[in-house]
């Protein structure tokens, strides 16, 4: 067996304790049911301070998330997660979202 065969993989390989950094403009690629999705988080400062993430995947329509401040929740290939930070051109913080998280805010894709 290779050793990339003995190493567990794992669907988001940049998550660190159940948080996520996205880092301002930088692509990260998940795959998810076969598929690689392209995730790529941008942070504006006009009105406030917020962030965008984009999802996409070929052959389906792209998913984005606008106006995210700290405490929304996103879901990402099928998974839920809350946003903590949000940093002026630096990056976008996710941390797992709890069932609790979920049912007290959320944004909708494309909102």
């Amino acid at each position: 067996m290779s050793a990339v065969a003995d190493r567990p993989q794992v669907k988001y390989p940049f998550e660190f304790d159940g948080r996520w950094v996205l880092r301002y403009h930088v692509p990260y690629t998940v795959r998810h049911e076969g598929l690689p999705h392209r995730i790529v988080a941008t942070v504006f400062a006009q009105p406030s301070v917020h962030g965008r993430i984009q999802v996409s995947c070929e052959g389906r329509p792209p998913v984005e998330y606008d106006g995210l401040t700290a405490g929304d929740t996103v879901e990402i290939t099928g998974d839920t997660w809350r946003v903590a930070e949000v940093d002026y051109r630096t990056r976008v913080v996710l941390e797992r979202a709890t069932d609790a998280d979920e049912e007290e805010t959320s944004v909708h894709a494309g909102e």
